[in-house]
């Protein structure tokens, strides 16, 4: 059993059949299920809730309080964690990115 706040979770990154969460100070944790498990899981507690997380391409669950920067030309999603002063460069598409940037515009 994980006892995580979500406002701990940076963002999660899928990868085939598990995920990976990276938490804020720099830690990360092995989940043994896939990214649509998780996806089920944080609607399921978090329904009540304004949205927390994103999803950003198939790669990546990302929670909206940590980002930085959107650079879809560039292709870059760029969080920043105040915990461990540095910045995390994710890579993504540039379709997925321009997502983020109209749900972001929305919340």
């Amino acid at each position: 059993m994980i006892k995580v706040r979500p406002s701990d979770i940076i963002y999660i990154e899928a990868e085939g059949n598990y995920c990976t969460m990276h938490l804020s100070g720099g830690y990360r944790q092995q989940l043994w299920f896939n990214r649509q498990k998780f996806i089920a899981i944080i609607n399921e507690q978090l329904s009540t809730e304004k949205p927390v997380f994103i999803v950003v391409g198939r790669s990546f669950i990302v929670n909206i309080t940590y980002i930085y920067r959107v650079n879809p030309i560039q292709g870059d999603l760029v969080l920043y964690d105040s915990a461990n002063p540095s910045q995390i460069k994710l890579h993504a598409s540039q379709e997925a990115l321009n997502k983020i940037k109209e749900q972001f515009f929305k919340i």
